[in-house]
């Protein structure tokens, strides 16, 4: 027995020294995420370049919309100061025809007062009828021109100095009328009442009459007159049809109907 194992040691001996296999090498880059392992991070700079190129062309593009609507703001801007300048256009020149603003240099003749206004023999000596003069048709023009620019008092006391020396002149219908108009305005209602009240007395004939029994009309319905201002509005679109005043009476009319 002894002879047999001393036999088996060279042989065991002979196995141990054999080298033992590597174990196998496995390839990662066949996986996912392979490649980041093996590229060392330069896959990742990429991603992150092209994040920042975006967010860069994001901001060139806000920028750009920001301008448009800033421009789009500034036409709009533009657009409402031109409808504005319009509208303030149209509401004067509404103002003007409702109210029969005749040209400075047209002016309407005036006629003489009605039988009922004549003056008695006893006073012949009261001024009659007066040929238009350079003078009369000045103090007119300057009136006027007191009452556009909004000096309302000043062209009170003008058109009183023009009445009171042309109390029957070529522009006297006219002086009248813008009188009541100027105490109007001021907020002098009786004043304005008695003006215009005299512009369709004194110059019956007056084409600015519908336009004074108008804004009779206008005054009694603001005071809550209505009787009264429904009878002055009526006279308009009965005995002036197709004037502007009558135009502008039915529409009042018409609201004053409505509940």
């Amino acid at each position: 027995m002894k002879v047999k194992y001393l036999l088996l040691l060279p042989f065991c001996a002979s196995l141990a020294a054999q080298p033992k296999p590597l174990p196998p090498v496995i390839d990662n880059s066949t996986y996912p995420g392979g490649a980041a392992y093996a590229g060392g991070g330069t896959p990742s700079n990429n991603a992150l370049y092209e994040v920042l190129g975006r967010l860069e062309q994001l901001q060139l593009e806000v920028q750009q919309l920001r301008g448009v609507v800033e421009e789009q703001a500034q036409v709009i801007e533009e657009l409402k100061s031109r409808q504005s300048n319009i509208y303030s256009d149209l509401d004067q020149r509404l103002q003007a025809l409702s109210g029969g603003v005749q040209p400075s240099d047209a002016p309407v003749t005036a006629s003489p007062p009605s039988s009922a206004q004549m003056p008695s023999p006893s006073e012949s000596s009261a001024p009659q009828s007066v040929a238009p003069t350079v003078n009369e048709k000045q103090l007119y023009q300057e009136a006027y021109e007191t009452l556009r620019n909004g000096h309302n008092t000043q062209a009170i006391a003008a058109f009183q100095a023009l009445l009171s020396q042309f109390p029957a002149g070529e522009y006297a219908d006219n002086a009248q009328y813008w009188l009541g108009e100027a105490y109007k305005v001021n907020q002098d209602i009786d004043s304005a009442r008695v003006a215009f009240t005299k512009v369709v007395e004194l110059y019956p004939n007056s084409p600015k009459v519908p336009d004074a029994l108008l804004k009779l009309g206008y005054i009694e319905f603001e005071q809550k007159n209505l009787a009264k201002a429904r009878d002055y509005l009526s006279r308009v679109t009965v005995n002036y049809p197709g004037t502007t005043a009558a135009h502008l009476a039915a529409k009042k009319l018409m609201q004053m109907d409505q509940p």
